[in-house]
């Protein structure tokens, strides 16, 4: 109770117990339940105000942060930030089948409520594009000598023997990626405005909390800023497909249901399939065995890169399906253009 009274005091609350779940302690107090969330000082202290924005254009399925009695929203304290929400649970309600549209509409509608245009910069725009394809080619070359340099030795670590089967998709997969980039870049060179967000960044279907009657609301706005839009479906995206393998058909009509609320324009979604199919999991896997080798047992870099593999191959299939739906959709739409 120590520890966390002195916090509970700025809210004129008085704990009675508390719960230690992660980052978040649920406290009982004599004014009801509430969590208490502790985060790294490093984070932005601003972050607060974005759901105020939000409540204020009439979003209202985020969790409130609630104010201490001096009005403020964070607390410092033992050298971190700590604040408080209302008790919600992490569970969906088990007559929820709809679970995951009702998260990826909640997304959607908080794109939708702050939505807004920029004038291209076209120097800005090729800058940043060329960047981007100076930085995956410096990656897709680091795989490749990592490769060459392990098919000379007569006897392979596990790590490396795995990493060289792995290499061929690993590389079509970059090859998709900068297609996409190419494709995007080639598109929004013509255009005279970009849109950006609020997002989320780091987002996952963990951060969707339902109250009792089982509505849900989006948590965690710590790391949201304004962006492009397709930084949070990228999010989502990587979460959920990081298991074992897949071919995730649900995660198709994800897609659908975010693009019938906020359709992307045809250069964001050509970007999204750009950063989406890029295997920088895979990247980071070799990186990692190459500088801190002696960190993890050989079988853990092994096991680490198979994960990173089934990642890459399961955003394959998601890519490659989303990909034949859109220039299917495009036929049709030129299709009926032509026959008006």
């Amino acid at each position: 109770m120590s520890r966390i009274g002195p916090i509970l005091k700025k809210y004129n609350l008085q704990p009675i117990s508390f719960e230690q779940l992660g980052k978040v302690t649920k406290v009982v107090t004599n004014k009801g339940i509430f969590a208490l969330k502790s985060i790294s000082s490093k984070i932005n202290p601003s972050f607060p105000t974005y759901l105020q924005q939000l409540f204020q254009q009439g979003f209202s399925r985020a969790v409130p942060i609630f104010p201490t009695i001096e009005g403020k929203y964070l607390v410092f304290y033992n050298q971190k930030f700590h604040y408080l929400m209302p008790w919600l649970k992490s569970d969906p309600p088990e007559h929820r089948g709809d679970y995951y549209h009702t998260f990826i509409k909640e997304v959607a509608r908080i794109h939708l409520t702050t939505v807004r245009k920029q004038p291209i910069n076209e120097k800005e725009i090729t800058a940043h594009y060329e960047e981007v394809i100076k930085r995956w080619e410096e990656r897709s070359q680091f795989l490749e000598n990592f490769v060459d340099k392990a098919e000379q030795k007569w006897y392979m670590s596990p790590f490396e023997l795995q990493f060289c089967t792995y290499f061929y998709e690993t590389s079509l997969a970059s090859s998709f990626a900068r297609r996409q980039m190419d494709k995007w870049y080639e598109l929004i060179v013509e255009k005279k405005d970009y849109r950006t967000a609020l997002t989320l960044n780091n987002l996952s279907h963990t951060h969707f909390l339902f109250d009792e009657n089982g509505r849900g609301y989006l948590s965690n706005f710590e790391k949201a800023g304004f962006g492009n839009p397709t930084n949070d479906l990228v999010s989502i995206y990587y979460h959920n497909l990081k298991t074992y393998p897949t071919l995730c058909t649900d995660c198709l009509e994800w897609f659908e249901t975010y693009h019938g609320r906020f359709p992307l324009r045809e250069e964001e979604f050509h970007l999204f399939l750009s950063y989406l199919s890029f295997p920088e999991p895979i990247y980071r896997c070799v990186r990692n065995y190459i500088e801190h080798k002696e960190k993890r047992t050989e079988r853990e870099h092994v096991q680490r890169l198979q994960r990173a593999y089934w990642l890459t191959k399961n955003i394959e299939f998601v890519a490659v399906k989303l990909l034949e739906a859109e220039e299917k959709r495009k036929e049709e739409t030129e299709e009926e253009s032509h026959t008006e």
